[in-house]
């Protein structure tokens, strides 16, 4: 007012007069702490304020003595004296830190003052000061004390940082460091959930603004802004606070990330901006959020067909409608509350509210509309009705608000528009797009045109990402309105010829879907034009990919193109223009296998797509695993392959009788199954490393059975440390999960205990009987090799102890532990099918096996195991003869101590750290082959067994007669080995190793590649080598090799005292007490043979 104005005229005319009065009150208010405080001394700050912008010259003398009151050791001077230093600045236009560099020095070490308090109040003075003026060195040390803040160790002043730094990013976009911003993001990884959510909530609103900015044309397309939605979505893996999963972090990017008013073009654009920035981990998260929400989408479509037929009231539509209830529950954060609310939903009796959640839920509903239905839902509902607020996140749920058609039209014009540059926007649009596809291709009706324009003209994006769209498209439930014209099918069939492998596989597959018939004439035209460019040599992998895949899809173009393929395939493994020189295959261990085994591993994968098929197939798949046999085990004779590459056709090998096995699993013979097992075991590091991912991989799809988890526990043996612990992990995973799978199949049945994990042991102990290192001659203080036992070990504690997490819940009959007390007492009354001198073996690893369990589990009871179990027929069959008296006097010797010895000399391998392989001995075991004929191209076809079965004619089923195991003398007495800690069962922790190699030395001594030993070549001319694309295994084309020599500790001593006739008795007399032995042929429960005890 007037009195205001009067003393600022005062202060400004006579300020020479009152400079020494004023000087001398303030500094006495500043430095005599101790006083007595009147209401003058209270009001010293206003009054410095006031003279500082009417007569800052009166205050010359004053402002070094506030650095008095910085120093302070009473929090609330210091306090104070930070908030009135803070507006100093901000009236100068931080000129007062220019002129007052001790004064401002002292002012920033405010900012890691022992109260949080006073810090607080630093960042609120620094907000104000960079706003004021953010330009010049004051500003920018301002901003750097700012920015420390943000790792304060108070969680009160970590958040009040990132505000600050949010809000200044906000009050001008342009000129803030945006990288500041993402320091400020990087909170969302806060130790403290309360930090995590306020930042959280800020970067939402500052991405938000930042979005109508750009949208209003004040604010361009800004790198690190963009990066705030990746930021955002990685708290879907936060497991510690509900509000961060999938459903919530849904309703945030549809609801809170854009403005409103943002056009579907905007939005699209910023979508696929961010996502460009997008990692594997951003990926996955998003995906379950999309997928959530289809989920939550397809189960409202089933309870409203469910509501619709009410009016047939009956108990079976009254459970059936409460538990689709109950799964739409498990979509939001308090399931229990959920139930409630749409208990209460359900009993509304105006079929308006559900016609209006049909309405949202549909895929061609714009954002206008959407909003429009939504409105008009909750305005029935009511905002006073107690389920207001579910309904409200219920509807934006359903609706496709997060993503929705008219961003895809969106995002596919600019596609088509910039179709002749592949730049870093249209790589991210179409890495989106694709994902939109995998979840909801029926997004995609309204978008055909564009679809059409876009793959009817080849361009830079017709790509591997567009062409596995098009594939998801085409083969989805919704069909689109794409007519398949000429232009679309010669683009595709160009691919399948002229593209790369992945960009064939994935062009085979949209044509497959969009012809509809696998006997259209135009799988005819093309097969024929694949097969003829394999004779030109013309980007042969790509042609043999075509040609597997169309076998597959089509099956009856096996027999039109049987003999030109077979005859390729032939030309390709035993020709000798098809085997690389030295000079030509790799130079050093870390190099990929030659371009000429490449071809031999894409002719395997050819000729495995060829026998999924089970209509066509079934004539040659036996020869075909023999084939894959002879190859793992070296013995393919014919075969012209160099030294180096051998390893990498014995992994493609094995990893086909792996993929075989989804189909044909019922037909792989206990011979090959072994020799695919123990390749968890081969000399090379990269054959096992892979050979256990890839395995790992169809076993969590559930598309092989687990009885091939085994080779888990026989890697579990590796001398290298990520193997090792990658194996353990891998077993613990697929053991909980099958174990939960199989606890809710019908537990009276035999088959659940076929499905159990379990019943893997069975396999475990048939392939460890046929190991030639098995040590089955004992003394008293005999434990063999604790490497031998460390297998059935590692796999008998893992099912024990995944056991003790789940005993609870379910009973007796489906134990592990009764389950295998019932396989062990049943292994005892049985025999191998074909060797019966493996039969002993499996005896005494069933009683140790039985032991180990006793010993492990000390509160099992070997009543609680089942009385019969079904052993597979192909492995053993009922015990035929009675046992010898000195495999009965060995068996005698297995006692609890005995056991204990062997789990007692186990446990130091549970801490062995990795070890280099070249410097300690490991044993890797192989099973000793059976002599076999060599065979020689030029007596009959190589390859005559693939020929269809019209030309070939039916041949009788072979068994296989030879023994796997050559006889040795029993009587001896095998002295201890000198065990390594290489070869043991490790299971110390580590992180979890990736598919990537490492440098290992050679678990072998590789056979020096001399000229000798090697065919000239001559590669494909024109046959331009592609590198592995992303449908192709890791392993298949890449790797390393480890050099280990074997163990030569070996010797042979004393022989066993035969026991007497007493003994032979008495032990007669126990076996009989064993539980029955069933047979299932190839684990299948098709005929079995019961023996009751």
């Amino acid at each position: 007012g007037g009195a205001h104005k009067l003393a600022v005229d005062i202060i400004q005319n006579c300020a020479e007069k009152l400079e020494h009065i004023v000087r001398i009150f303030l500094t006495s208010c500043i430095l005599s702490k101790d006083a007595p405080v009147n209401e003058h001394r209270k009001l010293h700050h206003k009054i410095i304020l006031e003279i500082f912008q009417c007569a800052p010259q009166m205050l010359f003398a004053v402002i070094p003595c506030l650095t008095h009151e910085l120093l302070s050791d009473q929090v609330d001077i210091r306090l104070e004296a930070v908030h009135l230093i803070g507006k100093l600045l901000v009236f100068s236009n931080l000129r007062f830190g220019q002129e007052n560099q001790i004064l401002f020095t002292e002012f920033l070490k405010r900012f890691s003052d022992k109260s949080a308090e006073v810090r607080i109040a630093a960042i609120d003075a620094a907000k104000a000061c960079y706003i004021a003026a953010s330009s010049g060195n004051v500003a920018q040390k301002v901003l750097k004390s700012l920015e420390g803040r943000l790792l304060d160790f108070d969680d009160k002043v970590r958040i009040r940082a990132v505000y600050a730094v949010c809000d200044l990013a906000k009050s001008n976009l342009s000129s803030f460091p945006s990288e500041l911003i993402l320091q400020a993001a990087e909170r969302l990884r806060d130790k403290k959930i309360s930090v995590r959510k306020n930042v959280m909530h800020k970067l939402v609103e500052l991405y938000r603004d930042y979005c109508e900015k750009c949208s209003k044309g004040t604010a361009a397309i800004n790198t690190h802004y963009e990066q705030i939605p990746a930021k955002l979505i990685v708290l879907c893996f936060d497991k510690d606070c509900e509000s961060f999963r999938p459903h919530n972090m849904g309703l945030i990017f549809a609801e809170e990330l854009f403005p409103s008013p943002l056009s579907p073009k905007e939005r699209a654009m910023h979508w696929v901006e961010f996502f460009s920035y997008f990692k594997s981990q951003h990926v996955k998260a998003l995906h379950a959020i999309f997928s959530q929400k289809r989920r939550l989408q397809l189960e409202l479509q089933a309870y409203l067909s469910l509501r619709a037929k009410k009016e047939e009231s009956s108990d079976e539509i009254q459970k059936k409608i409460c538990a689709s209830l109950r799964k739409m529950s498990a979509s939001f954060t308090d399931i229990s509350k959920v139930e409630d609310c749409f208990e209460i939903l359900h009993q509304m009796k105006d079929n308006n509210i559900f016609k209006d959640l049909t309405e949202i839920s549909k895929e061609g509903t714009t954002f206008a509309t959407v909003r429009s239905i939504r409105d008009s839902f909750l305005k029935r509902i009511g905002n006073k009705h107690q389920i207001y607020s579910f309904c409200k996140e219920l509807s934006t749920k359903l609706s496709h608000s997060l993503f929705n058609w008219e961003m895809i039209c969106a995002i596919l014009e600019v596609l088509f528009s910039c179709r002749n540059e592949l730049t870093h926007y249209a790589e991210s649009a179409c890495d989106l797009l694709l994902l939109v596809a995998m979840v909801f291709p029926s997004l995609f009706r309204g978008s055909e045109e564009y679809l059409l324009k876009l793959f009817s003209e080849d361009s830079v994006l017709i790509n591997e990402k567009s062409l596995q769209m098009l594939a998801y498209l085409a083969k989805s439930p919704c069909k689109l309105s794409i007519n398949f014209s000429s232009d679309v099918y010669l683009l595709l069939e160009q691919k399948c010829i002229e593209g790369t492998r992945a960009e064939s596989k994935y062009a085979i597959s949209a044509i497959a879907s969009l012809i509809q018939s696998p006997d259209d004439k135009k799988f005819a035209k093309l097969c024929k034009k694949v097969v003829g460019g394999l004779h030109d040599n013309h980007n042969i992998p790509t042609l043999l990919q075509s040609l597997g895949l169309i076998l597959e899809y089509s099956p009856s173009m096996y027999t039109s193109y049987d003999d030109q393929f077979i005859n390729f395939v032939q030309r390709v493994f035993v020709s000798p223009e098809f085997v690389s020189t030295p000079e030509l295959s790799p130079s050093n261990e870390n190099s990929a296998c030659s371009f000429s085994c490449k071809l031999k591993i894409y002719c395997l994968k050819a000729l495995v797509k060829s026998c999924l098929p089970t209509t066509t197939a079934r004539d040659r798949i036996e020869n075909f695993f023999k084939m894959l046999l002879d190859i793992i085990r070296e013995e393919f004779t014919p075969i012209t392959i160099c030294e180096n590459d051998k390893p990498y056709l014995r992994l493609a090998a094995g990893k086909s009788v792996l993929r075989l096995a989804t189909r044909w699993d019922s037909l792989i013979s206990p011979e090959l199954f072994r020799t695919a097992l123990l390749m968890a075991r081969d000399s090379s590091y990269i054959v096992r490393k892979s050979f256990i991912h890839k395995l790992f991989g169809l076993l969590k799809k559930h598309a092989i059975p687990v009885r091939y988890a085994c080779a888990f526990a026989l890697a579990s043996t590796d001398c290298c440390g990520d193997v090792r612990t990658e194996s353990l992990r891998y077993l613990t995973e697929v053991v909980k999960e099958q174990r939960g799978v199989s606890v809710h199949q019908n537990k009276t049945s035999n088959d659940s205990i076929v499905e159990h994990p379990a019943y893997a042991v069975l396999f475990l102990i048939h392939t460890l009987a046929y190991d030639e290192e098995f040590r089955f001659n004992f003394c008293e203080k005999e434990t063999g090799s604790a490497e031998f036992w460390s297998p059935l070990i590692v796999m008998l504690r893992e099912l024990v102890e995944i056991e003790d997490l789940s005993q609870t819940k379910h009973g007796s009959a489906t134990s592990s532990v009764s389950i295998l007390l019932g396989i062990f007492r049943a292994v005892q009354k049985a025999e191998d099918v074909i060797d019966s001198d493996i039969t002993h073996k499996l005896h005494i690893l069933s009683k140790i096996g039985l032991l180990m369990i006793k010993e492990l589990d000390k509160h099992c009871k070997t009543s609680d195991s089942p009385r019969h179990i079904l052993l597979p027929s192909s492995y053993y069959r009922l015990s035929r003869s009675e046992r010898k008296a000195d495999e009965c006097c060995q068996l005698d010797l297995i006692t609890d101590t005995f056991v204990k010895r062997i789990l007692k000399a186990h446990e130091p391998y549970n801490q062995q750290e990795d070890t280099t392989c070249s410097t300690i001995t490991e044993r890797v075991s192989k099973e000793s082959a059976p002599k076999r004929q060599t065979r020689s191209s030029s007596n009959k076809p190589l390859f005559g067994q693939f020929v269809s079965g019209h030309e070939q004619g039916k041949t009788k089923k072979s068994s296989v007669q030879a023994k796997d195991v050559p006889k040795k003398n029993y009587l001896d007495i095998l002295e201890k080995d000198n065990v390594s800690s290489c070869g043991s069962a490790g299971t110390k922790l580590s992180s979890p190793g990736s598919l990537g190699l490492t440098n290992e030395a050679d678990s072998r001594d590789l056979k020096t590649i001399s000229s000798k030993d090697t065919m000239s070549t001559e590669d494909f001319p024109d046959c331009h080598l592609r590198d592995c694309e992303l449908d192709e295994d890791v392993g298949d084309c890449d790797g390393n090799f480890v050099k280990r020599p074997f163990s030569s500790n070996k010797t042979a001593v004393a022989a066993l005292k035969k026991k007497s006739k007493r003994a032979l008795d008495l032990r007669n007399a126990k076996n009989s007490a064993g539980s029955a032995a069933d047979t299932i042929d190839n684990v299948r429960r098709t005929r079995s043979r019961k023996a009751q005890t």
